[in-house]
Order: structure tokens, then C-alpha cells, then sequence
């Protein structure tokens, strides 16, 4: 009999312990897949000089983001632009909330490398 209670108490852990580490890669995922759209994001920022719309369609079709400044940009050459993709994951048992993954990065106006 206490061996049953000892199965049934370890499938319930082991549940749990799976929907974490379900809930970590898919988080580690997301956050991956900003990082990579925040980089091409980054370079057309450097060439255009400011978020434009066609940056930001970019950003809600390759990852399901919002772009936004973090600071105003001035727009002259050599400036920094600082910006943020934002995107809403809705975790199995992290938190009961919708947590918010976010990859701040820089560009410099002008800088194309």
C-alpha cells in the first residue's frame, strides 16, 4: 500500500517538475527568438535612423513583438537609439499571470556593422 502512495505522490512531482521545465524552455525559446529579431531590428534601426513601420511590422510578423524606445531618440548620426521588444507569454506554473519577456538593446544612427 505505501508503495502505491509513493507512485502516486512521485507521478505528481515529476508532473510538476515536467511543466516547469516546460515552462523555462519555452521562455529560454521566446527570449532566443527576441534576441535574433532585436539584432536585424537593430540594423535597420542604424540605417534608418528611428523605428520606422516597416520595422515594426517586422517585429509583430517574425516574433509576435511590440518595438518601442526605451529613451527618445534625436535621430542625428552617431546617436544612440535604445529600444525594447516586448512579448506576452502566458506560463503553465511559473506565475498565474501573463509574464512579460523583454530584450532591451542599442543602436548607434549611422553605424551599419
Amino acid at each position: 500500500m505505501s508503495y502505491e502512495m509513493g507512485m502516486l505522490l512521485s507521478f505528481f512531482f515529476l508532473t510538476q517538475v515536467l511543466l516547469f521545465s516546460g515552462d523555462l524552455a519555452a521562455v529560454q525559446s521566446i527570449h532566443n527568438l527576441l534576441d535574433a529579431t532585436a539584432l536585424t531590428a537593430g540594423h535597420r534601426i542604424s540605417i534608418e535612423g528611428e523605428i520606422t513601420e516597416e520595422i515594426r511590422s517586422f517585429c509583430l510578423e517574425e516574433a509576435g513583438a511590440e518595438i518601442s524606445y526605451v529613451q527618445p531618440p534625436t535621430g542625428k548620426l552617431g546617436d544612440y537609439v535604445v529600444f525594447q521588444l516586448v512579448r506576452e507569454y502566458q506560463p503553465l506554473v511559473i506565475s498565474n499571470k501573463p509574464m512579460a519577456i523583454t530584450v532591451r538593446r542599442t543602436a548607434v544612427v549611422g553605424y551599419y556593422a
